[in-house]
């Protein structure tokens, strides 16, 4: 049962916060988002999104730590 919940947990947070990163052919650029970047590494930066202060980080690591300090009441 506690494996089943760690799935859905994943699949909720990839659905709300991940902006994945695709490569356009026709425009030759990389866009994340509404956002498009001439090179890869600069699209990853922005990966991942906070919902209450639209902030974007590279990392999910990085995205929980801002949300616990920052946004803990």
């Amino acid at each position: 049962m506690a494996l089943q919940l760690k799935i859905n947990i994943s699949r909720i947070k990839y659905r709300i916060n991940y902006n994945p990163v695709n490569y356009n052919t026709s425009t030759g650029k990389y866009e994340s988002g509404n956002e498009s970047y001439t090179f890869y590494s600069q699209a990853k930066v922005n990966l991942w999104k906070c919902d209450k202060c639209t902030l974007k980080f590279g990392t999910f690591r990085s995205l929980r730590k801002h949300k616990s300090d920052v946004h803990a009441y």
